[in-house]
Formats: C-alpha cells, structure tokens, sequence
C-alpha cells in the first residue's frame, strides 16, 4: 500500500507542478487564448508518464547472496501482473541455443562444467531498459536448459545434486521477441521478414526430451523433480568422458523471473559447487486470432510442443495430434520491427456502383462474341461510373490486346480502387518492362492482401537479382498452395542447380495440375527414356489444353511414325497463330516489319517450330508455295532455319536475288543464329558477289546488287570478330571489297552501304 500511495504522489507532483507554474506565467501576462493552456496541459501530462516510468524502473537490482531469504517472496507471488510494456519488434531467431557464463568455479578444475539454454521463443531486453548494460534473452517456460560435464583429469566425477532458487520476479519489460521456425510459415512475407526467417529455419534445432524439471513457482524451490524410472542423479562421468543432463526450468508466472542454478560436483574427495545466473517467463505475448471470438493467449506449449508442459509430461497430447504445429507469424513486418502483432490491414475493395454487376456482364458477353469493341466502351462507362472491377476488366482487355500502356491506366484506377488482383499485374508488366523496383513495389502490395500469384512473380524478380534462396522460398510458399507456374518456375531452378531428382518431382507435380509447359516436359523426358506412350499421353494432355509446344511435338512424333494426317493437323494446330497458307502470304514480320518478332513468339516455341516443320513437309511434296508460306511465317517469328531455307529458295529457285538479299540482311539481326551459320552465310555472300562482277559467270555482271551482297558479308564477319578476333581481317577484306564495288557501280544505295560498314569496322 506504502509503494502505491508513494506511486500515487510522484505522479501528482510530476502533473501538478509543471501545470502551477505554467498556468500562474500566463495569468501573469495576460493570456487568455485557449491554446497556450492546452499545451500547459499537454507538457504537464508528459511530465506525469515521465515520472511514473522513472518510478518503475527504480526497483531494487538482483539480489547478490545466492540464498534469498523467503519473507521477501510472498509480496510478489500470486497473480501474474499484465505486461507494462509490450514487445514492439520481432526477431527471428538464428542462435537457438546460448551458453551462461558459470560462476563460483576457482581455476584449474580437473573438470569442464558448461550450461546453455536452448528455446525456440524468448523476450528481448534491450541495453538500458533493465538497467542493463548488454541485451537479456529471457527465455520462455519449458525450454531446455543444458548442463554437460566432461571429466578433463584422471578421476572420475559426480554430479551430486542441483539446486535452483528464484532470487527475483520483476515486471516482464521487454521491447522485442526473438522465435525460431521449424519450417516457412505457411503465409506470405515480406522481403525483410523472409530472409531472416530462412536464416531461423537453417537454425532450428527441436528440444530434448528433459531429464528432470524444475518447478520455480514451488516456495521454497528445491532439488529438480526426475522425470524418468531411473534416477539420473547422482550423474557419474569416467575420466576422459562427458554427459549431459537436461533439464526444462518450468514456471506459469508471467514476470520476468530471475533464478539461481547450483550444482554440487564431486572429484577426487573435493567438492565444487559452480553456479549460473538465469533468467525465465511464461508470457508469450502471442495469441490465436479468430474471426469469430476473441484473441486467445498460447502459452509456449501449444506454440512448440516440444517445450515442456507440466499438464502433458510424457507429451501424449502432442504424440496423439495429426496436426504439423508450428508456430506462423500472422502478421506483416516491416524493417523497423513495427506491426507484427496484428494482421496487415487489408481493406475490402470499394464498393462497386449499383449498375456495375450488369454493365460488367454485359461486356463480358460482349468479349465472348468478339465484339472486344463493344466490350471495352461497356467496361469502360462502368469504371469511369466508379467500378473498380470494370477498371481490372479493362486493363486485362487492353493487355491481351498487347496495349500495354493503357493496361497500366486501368490498372493504376482499379488499384485505387483497392482491387487486389490488379496489384499484381501491374507488378507483372513493370517486371515486363524492365521497372524492377515499381514490379517490387506492386508484388509487395499484392502479397500483403494475400495474392500467392504475386509471390510468384516476385520470386522471378529477385531470381534475376541472383537470390535464388529467396525465389526458391517464394515458389515452394506459392506451389503448395496450388499457384501456377511456382512448382514449374522452383523445378526450373533447381534443375539449373543440378537438383535433378526434386527437378523431376515437381515438373511432374505441375504437369499433374494441369500445368502445360510442365506437361511438354514431362513427355520429353520419357521420350528421352524411350516411353513413346508416356510421351505422347502428356504432350496430348498439353496438346488439349492449347499448348502449341505440346501440339508441335505430338504432331513430329506422330509423322515421323508414319501418321502424317493426324501429325500435320496437330502441326497446323500449333502454328495456327502464325497464321496459314489459306490466309495468304502477308508477312506481318520481318525485313519489311518495324519489329523483328511477333509478340509472345520466340524462335524457341511450339508454333514457331511448327511452322518450320510443315514447310518442310510442303517442300517434300514439292509444294513450293506452301512451303514459302510456312517458312516465312516462321522466319519472320526469328526461326534461324527458315530464313537460310528461304534464301535459298529465292536464290535458287525463284532466281529472286533481292528478296534473296532482303532475307540474309534479316538474318544478321537474329539471335539464335550460330556461328558456323554466320560463317557459311559469309562465305556464300562473298561468292555470290564474286560471280556478279565476273563478265564470263552464272549471272549477268551487277556491281550494285555485287554491293549488297558485299555488304551482307561484311555484316556477318562483324558479328563473327565479336566472337573470335581471327575474323578481323576478313571483315576488313569485305569492307574494302564493298568500297572498290561502290565505286564501280556508281550506286547511291552502294556508297550509303559502303560508308556504314566502314564505320563498324572502325
């Protein structure tokens, strides 16, 4: 009563004073504006918590006798207090187990005494909240508490008994919680908080099963209770070796309690008796949060079944329960520890206008017609009436029609709108073009709403940054819960780092989920085994579900056994959107193109090499036009193959030196063309130039088609110096060449080609 009432004084005289003396200077003065008393006010109520969390920590140190007398417990046993000041910072924890500097052990034992404490949850005390000068790490209730011995000398040794006192229980203050993981917590996370938790999983070690305990909330503690049928103690080590003995300190008062471990050891006829200063709780600070009732407290057994639970000693309850227990942070964090105790706020998005459900199906009805038109004015009256979903529709209208810029409009619009699934394809198309930062910025948006399709595209950005650690997290988090692409994208990487065996375990996962690209795989590893049946059953899998690389390779397998029909319908199929012989020869890519590849193809896809294929196919058949079709549908899409296929065709066929000349300049600027076809592609331009100036050759004698011929050459051994050096002098053959075939043929377009590939080469 005497503490309260002197608690009660210092706060009184901590408001009152400052509020005297403030409010007597301005009635002095002659104020009388409301606005300098408020403030009077606001400095005096300062004043006030100021000395009231002085008083609190004005509280007497650890006690320095190791026998603390009993009158002095009963005071502040009973009912925990409630924490006065809660954690605010979260750490994961990388150091489960730390050791406690013994004491009282004079120099030269014939012994080595250690002790550790191992929990997977303990409360931070920072320098000088406690009065203290380094960090405390107060351990929770059950954790392990490691005493080894090891016998250094040629006696043998005897741990006689240990002996445990509580010397004090103080207010629990603490401004931060360090936890390990036994795994990834089944939720998003973000970046900060991600990799320190994959630096905590590494860490974690499970608990032992204790030896003995020690109950600190019996008066007066005493000797451990033994937990198992034989008595571990008296502990006997033989000379040269070592044991340990664990023991799990138990104790429900929420304080931060302080208490003394003492051991008797016994060597030689001489006793020792070392001892360790230690610190425990009960309090988490952590609870289970349920939308339909209120937050309920876990205490440390049910967050880590393996810490010891009084109430479970032989842990049955955890043995019986199917359930994995782990313990899953619900909450977001931030660098500066902020915000972990609770959800993210996660706003319900705007609510849509009354007219926006029927305008949106309305569009959509219109899109499925074709009318995409239509669709978009639709979506469009919606969304400037309000609708954040129509502004999505939108956006994803204008995206697949490859308008990406007003995407981004739309998008930005339905965002504002708090529409998740826009946040994190605004990620994607800045990630598309190259914005790294604005991708982060968007995927962390979209994660903190829960979308895992962020966490996917987000581990592709941080992949192109090199931490593959945390990609490989962000796609394990996504696969398990079933996103597309996160178990493809995780047995891509792995594969790359020559993980072969979880490669195949997650290809062939994501294959089953109906992944395609997973399934275009998996068949191409069993036609690599020589399973024909395996690989036709998954490229058709893929093949069904539209996959124009599942297509393409059915379709070859199917022709080279022989059925032609069915394998060039399945080839047509996956080339379908390169167009077909049908729809003319109308090249929308190319040398006469603004762009060089249709957007979404490669040189590497299904369709690309379809086209290919069926060319070929055409060309055996003797089918010229249809194989110029198909061919120029696949070199226009970058297929190095078609493009030299077409240049001889021009060339040898159709004696069209131009288009001839036109397609080898485009050869020039693909990719994927190699070395030994730059090198070939060289050597035939300088030829074809050559019989071009001869007045006895295969062709009439033209300097100026000579000249681009030249040209083409010397723009192939440019790109070929870049790889070897050694073609120097044969780039700088062909320049001069151009040169002196400029000159002769008096061409205008010959000079201007002459003098470009004298800049390159200079």
């Amino acid at each position: 009563m005497a503490k309260a009432w002197r608690r009660v004084g210092t706060v009184i005289l901590g408001a009152a004073l400052p509020a005297m003396v403030g409010g007597a200077v301005l009635a002095a003065t002659g104020v009388h504006a409301w606005a300098p008393y408020l403030a009077v006010t606001a400095v005096s109520a300062l004043s006030a918590l100021v000395a009231m969390v002085r008083h609190r920590r004005r509280r007497p140190g650890p006690a320095t006798d190791p026998v603390r007398t009993a009158k002095e417990l009963p005071e502040t046993e009973g009912a925990p207090e409630r924490d006065p000041s809660p954690a605010r910072a979260l750490y994961d924890m990388t150091r489960p187990i730390r050791p406690v500097p013994v004491q009282g052990l004079p120099d030269g034992p014939p012994f080595v005494v250690r002790a550790a404490v191992h929990s997977q949850l303990m409360h931070i005390a920072s320098p000088g909240l406690l009065g203290n000068s380094e960090a405390i790490n107060i351990p929770l209730t059950g954790h392990n508490l490691l005493v080894s011995l090891t016998a250094t000398g040629e006696d043998e040794i005897v741990l006689r008994s240990l002996r445990a006192e509580v010397t004090d229980r103080l207010p629990l203050l603490a401004d931060g919680s360090s936890l390990a993981r036994s795994r990834m917590p089944d939720i998003v996370l973000s970046s900060d908080l991600l990799e320190s938790v994959q630096r905590a999983v590494r860490a974690y070690r499970p608990l032992r099963s204790p030896d003995v305990a020690i109950f600190l909330d019996r008066s007066p503690v005493t000797e451990p209770a033994e937990l198992g049928a034989d008595p571990v103690l008296p502990l006997t080590v033989a000379p040269g070796g070592s044991a340990t003995l664990t023991c799990a300190p138990v104790t429900e008062d929420g304080r931060w309690v302080r208490w003394r471990l003492t051991a008797e050891i016994d060597c030689a006829g001489r006793l020792w008796r070392p001892w360790w200063e230690l610190t425990v709780t009960a309090s988490t600070g952590f609870s289970l949060f349920s939308p339909h009732a209120a937050p309920v407290p876990q205490p440390v057994h049910q967050l880590y079944p393996d810490h010891y639970d009084p109430g479970d000693p032989d842990r049955q309850r955890a043995a019986e329960s199917t359930e994995v227990r782990f313990f899953e942070l619900t909450g977001h964090t931030s660098q500066d520890g902020e915000g972990f105790m609770s959800m993210p706020s996660r706003p319900d998005p705007d609510r849509e206008p009354p007219d926006a459900a029927e305008a949106i199906r309305r569009a959509a009805g219109l899109a499925r017609a074709g009318d995409l038109h239509g669709a978009a004015e639709a979506y469009r009256a919606a969304a400037e009436a309000g609708s954040g979903q129509a502004a999505y529709l939108l956006g994803k209208l204008s995206q697949d029609r490859g308008d990406h810029d007003d995407a981004v409009l739309w998008y930005e619009k339905a965002a504002a709108r708090r529409v998740p699934a826009a946040y994190n394809n605004l990620g994607m198309l800045a990630l598309l073009h190259g914005d790294t930062d604005t991708a982060e910025r968007w995927y962390r948006r979209a994660m903190d709403v829960g979308d895992w399709a962020a966490a996917v595209g987000l581990g592709v950005l941080v992949s192109q940054r090199g931490d593959e650690a945390q990609a490989e997290e962000l796609w394990r988090l996504a696969g398990e819960h079933g996103t597309p692409n996160a178990d493809y994208n995780l047995a891509v990487l792995y594969e790359r780092q020559g993980r072969l065996l979880e490669a195949e375990e997650l290809f062939t996962r994501a294959a089953e989920r109906g992944d395609v690209q997973a399934a275009v795989h998996v068949g191409f590893r069993c036609h690599e085994a020589g399973d024909q049946t395996g690989a036709k059953r998954w490229w058709r899998k893929a093949a069904d579900a539209g996959s124009a690389d599942g297509s393409f390779y059915l379709g070859l397998l199917l022709v080279r056994e022989g059925q032609v029909g069915q394998g060039e319908q399945l080839l047509e199929r996956a080339a379908e959107r390169l167009g077909t012989p049908a729809q003319g020869v109308t090249r929308t890519s190319g040398p006469d193109a603004a762009s060089t590849h249709r957007t979404g193809a490669t040189a590497a896809s299904g369709e690309v090499h379809a086209a290919y294929h069926l060319g070929l196919l055409h060309w055996g058949r003797h089918d010229v036009e249809a194989a110029v079709a198909w061919w120029t549908r696949a070199a226009g899409a970058g297929h190095p193959d078609a493009v030299f296929r077409l240049c001889d065709l021009y060339l040898n066929v159709r004696g069209d030196l131009a288009e001839c000349l036109r397609w080898a300049s485009f050869a020039l600027e693909l990719e994927g063309v190699t070395v030994d076809q730059l090198e070939s592609l060289a050597e035939w331009m300088c030829a074809i130039a050559e019989h071009l100036v001869e007045t006895a050759g295969a062709y009439e004698p033209d300097p100026a088609a000579a000249a681009g011929a030249c040209f083409v050459a010397a723009g192939a051994y440019r790109r070929l110096t870049a790889h070897d050096d050694a073609y120097r002098a044969a780039w700088e053959d062909s320049v001069q060449r151009l040169a002196t075939l400029a000159e002769r043929s008096g061409s205008w377009r010959a000079h201007v080609m002459a003098a470009s590939a004298k800049a390159d080469f200079q």
